[in-house]
């Protein structure tokens, strides 16, 4: 059997430019999912333009930057150790809990199905906030979410590590909660070379424009060289809504 990958793009919604370089990337097939930022500024036009392909299914991505008090470039308004602690003890999760579902529901009010869930910044990384989103998972019925056994490094802010003890515990919730998730995930398109036997996502950020490192995705995705891995590699792409 081949190894499969699902290349999936985040951030659909964000910028225009994103959309064209997202939505280029579904029609050439070289991108096979994508997962929509629904209170970001090109929203709409992304949904229109989705249904203009008859598409109907895409990811959710969940952006809890503002209750976590994250900004761009990189801010972190509140210490990683103690934003930790309020998610933990705190009404924080509460707040974030309600974010989470009022995205879900504006998602689907827009007549697309859900099948999986991720979050701006890996921000599940932190165990609260992957236990609230599992069960508004449950509740809605979506049932796919990413996971990364090693933990999720960020561009512009502190990674966000899994210790042993951790992953075993999330992991071990998706299954007996019934979830499905891909057993790797690697981000960005010049990492095609380390996928291995495992079924994987693989996460990726384009542009057609707009900033010079999403530019350089789409450009790295679209490019013969890429295809010439896939090939050589003998992956097979695939998306969520295929194993679903």
């Amino acid at each position: 059997m081949r190894p499969s990958v699902i290349v999936n793009a985040d951030d659909l919604g964000l910028s225009r430019e994103i959309n064209e370089g997202v939505l280029s990337g579904l029609k050439q097939g070289i991108i096979t999912d994508t997962s929509l930022l629904i209170k970001a500024p090109h929203t709409q036009h992304a949904v229109t333009e989705l249904r203009h392909m008859g598409l109907e299914f895409c990811g959710i991505h969940i952006d809890l930057d503002e209750r976590l008090g994250w900004s761009s470039p990189g801010r972190e308004r509140i210490p990683r150790l103690e934003l930790v602690s309020l998610l933990e003890s705190g009404s924080l999760i509460e707040q974030c809990r309600a974010e989470a579902r009022c995205q879900i529901e504006e998602f689907l009010s827009c007549g697309l199905y859900p099948t999986h869930l991720d979050t701006h910044h890996h921000v599940h990384g932190f165990l609260p906030v992957f236990d609230l989103l599992v069960d508004l998972m449950k509740e809605y019925s979506i049932p796919a979410m990413r996971f990364n056994p090693s933990g999720y490094t960020l561009l512009t802010r502190e990674d966000i590590p899994l210790d042993p003890k951790t992953c075993d515990l999330m992991e071990k919730t998706l299954i007996n909660q019934g979830l499905f998730y891909c057993r790797e995930m690697i981000e960005g398109a010049d990492k095609i070379e380390d996928i291995g036997t495992e079924l994987t996502e693989l996460v990726v950020h384009p542009s057609l424009g707009g900033e010079h490192w999403r530019n350089k995705e789409y450009e790295s995705l679209s490019s013969s060289h890429f295809q010439y891995l896939l090939k050589d590699r003998g992956l097979s792409l695939i998306s969520f809504s295929d194993l679903l």
